[in-house]
């Protein structure tokens, strides 16, 4: 039920992204003014911010929630002012929700965290993203974080209680984290996949500003790793050697204690043994047996003044100098006056080394001194109490201890007071071969890891435990703090220098590559002025000066153009008729033409001439285009046909001929509409045909021009294959014909208008 809670908290934002899209999109409500549609984007989204509160789930005292996810979805995808008032609303209802039962120990930290959300989403979409939707690898970052920035204000609202906060964040860290990142990416890649122009050229490349933000991202979290792999090997190693330091100072800490008890308790008996010596004027062996027994001890020595033995317990000990063995010469410092007592550590003795015991001394009044020795059972069995009260109220940290247990195993003190039970009901096993003093191992003690170290002292086992836990907390609250400081720079960093880099340079590109989108588009008047730094107003100079030089070029063949084209427009306007009246000495018709092109040469042509004495051949035509293109299709069609014309052929096999031969290799696919008369001037009978040109006007005599009526055929060009119609016309004198192209019936005046 849980998961499932969470899962639908983390999906809302997703869902109420996607529908004020397509609400934006496709009804009146895109219509809406800005600033009210940036009001209910806030108002929406805070609502959501306060779900997110008041749906949280409670783990332990942490509450788990989604509640940044709405502000951060407000300010990156739907604007700044609706980010912020999100934000606002569901700060200020987290800091009141406490009144009605959510957490107060994170009342401040949740309620900045949230306000900070929809200004830090607000701020990035206008100064990172101009206003623009925020694609979804920069809104998964954010969200992360956004969220890891949340989790270190719960810290520095409660530096006060680290451990308690640490608990908190421990708990809840991860699960928010990966849940406000997944709303806020899902949010974003719905709303990219929703947008159809975004969606149209996700395939097309990269913009630098994607290259340059994927390949920055990706050296900013090849650092992070670096950086924090080092730091938690480093805390790691920090952790381990103060947990080391700290269960050798509680060991040599007891290990005192147990030597000074031991000590003290050994010379108590010492000075006894000794104060009776002198009070008997004969000791021998069997009296100082008398007394070893008495004071339960296990031996006796008296030195004279010289270091030898002069009575034992022990017969074998007798006249033995005390220089001979390291152990013993120990002892002779109480026969130079540097001191009256002196205790030896518990060992083995210098004549048998399977014998544990510890010696103590006291000088004697006429000069020597008295040796006492007792083995571990004889003064363990005097100083366990003292050894329980010197560790049982001993801490080792916080929830560390100290247990100590005797040379068979069995537990001497016990915070748990578990004495008297084997040191494997703690969960101990102490294998000396295995396992060095002073070296740290790991073991369950209670149910509990912990880390461990012994040293054997005085017969005893001085173990030092401490919970791996505590040992570790240093390292966690560290390395959390840590790795959420490091991706707080990184991440700040990341959006720093992505914001110099797009200030500095993508923007300026951005205004370079409008001046030179506004040259290539043919406007050389354009002065490139982007100075923000050196390189920009340099590559502004080169730009401006190579336009200049463009412009003198241009201008320079333009010239010569202008010269070559107004010498091919004498040569196309040479080709047609322009003396008139043409034939002076014929009366019997009259005929004029002229041409205007639209440029220096053109596709429109018109020509007349003599087939004989009594046939008068004439025509208008127009290639289609305009330019040199037309005009040398013009000429190869004119010449054609007048050559088919003089050949003696009828006006109607005239252009079935042309069209064949204008077809073979037309790869530029131009063609020609032409109107062709041959008339008789005998009999004013003119035969005609029409290739797909304007109609001809007539006028009869004293009267109005009409349109001649008359089926035209397909263009000149246009297809293989082609029979044109031979058609008549009756002229009688005063009657008049008019010929044209589109050029004129397509000419406009300053207004636009036919």
């Amino acid at each position: 039920m849980t998961i499932f809670i969470l899962a639908v908290t983390a999906a809302v934002p997703i869902l109420l992204s996607a529908g004020l899209f397509l609400l934006d999109r496709r009804t009146r409500f895109g219509k809406l003014h800005y600033i009210k549609k940036q009001i209910i984007y806030g108002l929406l989204f805070g609502a959501l911010a306060v779900c997110g509160t008041e749906f949280g789930i409670d783990t332990g005292g942490a509450i788990i929630n989604v509640r940044d996810a709405a502000p951060l979805c407000a300010g990156l995808f739907f604007g700044a002012p609706s980010g912020v008032i999100a934000g606002v609303i569901g700060g200020v209802e987290r800091y009141l929700a406490v009144f009605w039962g959510a957490g107060e120990y994170t009342q401040l930290a949740c309620s900045i965290a949230t306000v900070f959300a929809g200004c830090f989403g607000a701020a990035l979409r206008k100064f990172l993203f101009d206003n623009k939707r925020a694609p979804w690898y920069h809104a998964m970052t954010i969200a992360a974080v956004t969220e890891i920035l949340h989790m270190l204000l719960i810290f520095l609202t409660n530096m006060h209680d680290v451990s308690t906060a640490f608990s908190f964040v421990r708990t809840c860290a991860l699960t928010m984290i990966l849940l406000n990142t997944a709303s806020v990416t899902g949010a974003a890649l719905v709303l990219y996949f929703l947008e159809s122009d975004q969606r149209q050229d996700r395939h097309g490349p990269l913009q630098l500003s994607q290259k340059f933000s994927i390949w920055l991202m990706f050296s900013v979290v090849a650092a992070f790793l670096a950086a924090t792999t080092l730091s938690f090997v480093l805390q790691t190693q920090m952790s381990e050697n103060n947990a080391n330091e700290l269960l050798r100072l509680n060991i040599d800490d007891v290990k005192e204690d147990i030597n000074d008890a031991s000590d003290k308790n050994l010379l108590t008996i010492t000075r006894s043994v000794a104060d009776e010596v002198e009070s008997l004027t004969n000791v021998d062996t069997q009296t100082l047996d008398t007394l070893r027994k008495k004071y339960d001890i296990a031996e006796i020595n008296i030195i004279d003044k010289w270091g030898v033995i002069r009575t034992s317990t022990n017969p074998d000990f007798i006249f033995y100098n005390m220089n001979g063995g390291s152990q013993s010469s120990e002892f002779l410092q109480l026969l130079d006056g540097t001191t009256t007592e002196f205790v030896q550590g518990y060992g083995p003795t210098s004549s048998d080394s399977s014998v544990l015991r510890k010696y103590g001394a006291v000088t004697l009044k006429d000069g020597g001194f008295v040796q006492v020795a007792y083995d571990a059972k004889r003064f363990q069995k005097d100083i366990d109490g003292q050894v329980i009260g010197i560790t049982r109220n001993r801490h080792v940290g916080e929830g560390g201890f100290i247990l100590i247990a005797n040379e068979s195993g069995e537990i001497v003190s016990d915070r748990n007071q578990n004495e008297g039970t084997s040191l494997e009901t703690a969960g101990i096993q102490i294998k000396e071969n295995a396992i060095q003093q002073e070296q740290r191992f790991e073991a369950e003690v209670y149910g509990e890891k912990s880390y461990c170290m012994y040293v054997k002292s005085e017969g005893y086992y001085i173990i030092s435990v401490l919970p791996r836990q505590e040992a570790v907390f240093s390292r966690d609250v560290s390395s959390y703090i840590t790795l959420f400081m490091e991706i707080v720079v990184f991440g700040l960093l990341f959006m720093l220098v992505f914001l110099l880099i797009k200030h500095l340079i993508l923007d300026n590109l951005r205004k370079v590559n409008h001046s030179l989108s506004e040259i290539t588009n043919g406007n050389l008047d354009i002065v490139v002025d982007v100075r923000s730094n050196q390189e920009f107003a340099k590559l502004s100079d080169d730009i401006n000066a190579t336009v200049t030089t463009l412009k003198h070029y241009i201008e320079a063949e333009a010239a010569r153009i202008d010269k070559e084209l107004e010498f091919a427009k004498s040569i196309q306007h040479s080709a047609l008729p322009s003396v008139f009246p043409p034939y002076p000495n014929r009366t019997e018709f009259d005929i004029y033409a002229t041409m205007d092109t639209a440029k220096e040469v053109g596709g429109d042509f018109y020509d007349f001439y003599l087939l004989d004495q009594d046939h008068l051949a004439f025509l208008i035509a127009d290639v289609s285009g305009k330019g040199i293109p037309a005009a040398l299709f013009m000429m190869t069609a004119k010449t054609l046909i007048k050559s088919l014309a003089e050949a003696g052929n009828a006006v109607n096999d005239v252009f079935t001929l042309a069209n064949e031969k204008l077809c073979e290799n037309n790869e530029a696919g131009m063609f020609v509409t032409a109107w062709m008369g041959i008339l008789d001037l005998k009999t004013g009978l003119v035969e005609f045909a029409n290739a797909g040109h304007n109609p001809p006007l007539m006028r009869k005599k004293g009267g109005e021009f009409t349109y001649l009526k008359s089926r035209a055929g397909f263009v000149l060009a246009g297809m293989e294959g082609i029979h044109y119609r031979k058609n008549e016309l009756q002229l009688e004198p005063g009657d008049e014909i008019y010929l044209y192209t589109d050029g004129v019936t397509e000419a406009t005046d300053l207004n636009e208008a036919l």
